[in-house]
């Protein structure tokens, strides 16, 4: 009988998300890479770093690009598997842009 060794942990609500693939632009201090859009949300969104990517500073990630909404000012929150959460760091800001989205393709976070 197998016993595990780990601790429950309790469950942390995320907030509504929106499951898109979209292009997007990772913007770095001194250099850009390109990813991809796998969630959003009002808080932050989710990307799917491509291949041979997984070796970059955080500390000089500045924002992110994503194609048909505009650019967003994050910083890192997780990174698993060649994935990257990233928060935004005003989502006051980010707010209209999401909105302005949403509506266009008639589809919002749930």
């Amino acid at each position: 009988m197998a016993v595990s060794s780990s601790y429950p942990r309790t469950p942390i609500e995320t907030a509504p998300r929106l499951h898109r693939d979209l292009p997007c632009v990772i913007n770095f201090a001194d250099a850009q890479e390109e990813a991809h859009v796998i969630n959003i949300s009002y808080h932050g969104v989710a990307v799917r770093l491509l291949d041979g990517q997984a070796n970059f500073g955080r500390a000089k990630l500045r924002s992110v690009t994503i194609s048909g909404m505009g650019e967003f000012a994050v910083q890192p929150r997780w990174r698993k598997d060649g994935k990257l959460g990233l928060a935004f760091l005003s989502k006051r800001e980010a707010r209209p842009l999401l909105d302005a989205y949403f509506a266009k393709i008639g589809e919002y976070p749930v």
